[in-house]
């Protein structure tokens, strides 16, 4: 399955919930393996909240964006290039549900 899949797919949760993802919100963006110096320093110049997952072996990128589909496509395309740059997994993303 593509990520414009796994994109669509959270975003038809929202809209089950009444949410056109149009209204900035709390987003994570996740990733393993790779290079995580790399990967965090470059989102930290991005303007990224950088961490760890629990077991230190991801990082979790966190920003505040709309997550509709015509806004959401850059930072799909950065996450992707960010992956293939730092020899990374993309592995998705995630965020709040707000209501309209």
């Amino acid at each position: 399955m593509s990520d414009l899949d796994e994109d669509e797919k959270v975003r038809s949760v929202l809209a089950d919930r009444g949410d056109s993802g149009q209204t900035p919100r709390h987003t994570l963006f996740y990733f393993y393996r790779g290079n995580f110096e790399g990967l965090a320093a470059a989102a930290t110049k991005a303007g990224y909240k950088v961490h760890h997952t629990l077991n230190r072996d991801g990082v979790v990128l966190e920003t505040t964006i709309a997550v509709d589909e015509e806004g959401f496509a850059p930072y799909a395309q950065q996450m992707q290039a960010w992956a293939d740059e730092f020899d990374s997994e993309y592995d998705g993303w995630e965020c709040e549900v707000v209501k309209q």
